[in-house]
């Protein structure tokens, strides 16, 4: 029997749509393979459907269904972080390598010194200050009210409707929030820029070039 890949615990706004009928949903755990959504309306077994989330869709089909909540089995894979984030990585990825590409084409057809990369200062230590583990705290705090928030507004089905997409965009800010309270509390913080999952956040805060 082949294990079921690992579920991540979210709590993110997302939309169902069956045919021309589309509802909001929130999307409260997520694999590769399988998530478990909830909301006030919420199709039957065995209904194929389309969840989307900003930039992301998948097909799945419903596994199973029991008080508003449901399981869904979901036709391909997915990258878990590029869900959380709403965008997909590899696509921001060849956005900065096709920056840098055209960086270098400039620089050769006006004969300019070509661009170097800026190395990133070797993290010290020392720079680990009481006030830091404070800031981070303090952020951390700010995520679970955030969390809060957007538990009870999404509760409220005429909330969602109205205002979807911000909905959306209200759980990619709190995810910042998480990311940053990470890092700020890090003792190897080059690192943990490393290990962020939102890749566009990433970008920023390690001082690659994005594009908007």
């Amino acid at each position: 029997m082949i294990p079921r890949p690992p579920r991540e615990n979210v709590m993110l706004a997302a939309t169902i749509s069956a045919g021309i009928v589309s509802t909001p949903v929130r999307i409260c755990n997520l694999s590769e393979a399988g998530a478990m959504i909830d909301g006030p309306t919420l199709p039957g077994v065995g209904t194929s459907l389309m969840l989307r989330r900003l930039d992301m869709s998948t097909f799945a089909t419903v596994i199973w269904s029991h008080d508003g909540r449901c399981g869904l089995s979901l036709k391909r894979r997915i990258a878990v972080s590029d869900w959380v984030a709403g965008v997909r990585a590899a696509a921001d990825d060849a956005r900065l390598g096709q920056s840098r590409v055209d960086q270098l084409l400039s620089a050769i057809r006006s004969g300019a010194a070509l661009p170097v990369e800026a190395e990133a200062p070797a993290p010290n230590p020392a720079d680990a200050r009481p006030l830091d583990q404070s800031i981070a705290a303090e952020l951390a705090r700010v995520k679970r009210t955030l969390d809060k928030v957007s538990e009870e507004l999404t509760d409220d089905i005429d909330v969602l409707m109205r205002h979807e997409r911000a909905m959306q965009c209200f759980d990619i800010a709190a995810q910042i929030v998480q990311e940053l309270a990470t890092v700020v509390a890090a003792d190897d913080r080059e690192a943990a820029v490393g290990a962020v999952q939102m890749h566009d956040l990433r970008s920023r805060l390690s001082g690659r070039p994005t594009l908007t």
